[in-house]
């Protein structure tokens, strides 16, 4: 049987690539603040998942300050994010994430 992987993790640059992560299979940027992220494994389903994310350089830029929004998507191994400057006005951002699950 397989482990069951109890957290996931990434960094993901303002442009949406990856800096770092575990278990991150792609991030796609869909727009201006819009981010699709992709994971190896499910988020739901047998695994109930809960996110903390922050607005967080990827490696030693300065950061920009603002806001992030979660969201899971139809796709079980999907999540969506948007950034926003500190306004709510929407803004690219690099961000860190991290996904805690439980079965």
């Amino acid at each position: 049987m397989a482990k069951f992987e109890n957290r996931l993790a990434c960094v993901i640059k303002s442009d949406g690539t990856i800096a770092r992560g575990y278990m991150i299979d792609k991030c796609e940027k869909k727009g201006e603040n819009e981010y699709l992220i992709s994971w190896k494994i499910p988020l739901q389903g047998e695994a109930k998942t809960n996110f903390s994310g922050t607005i967080g350089s990827a490696l030693e830029e300065d950061v920009e300050p603002g806001f992030i929004t979660v969201g899971l998507t139809k796709d079980p191994s999907q999540m969506q994010v948007h950034t926003y400057d500190v306004t709510g006005k929407p803004a690219p951002r690099s961000f860190h994430i991290a996904c805690f699950r439980d079965e």
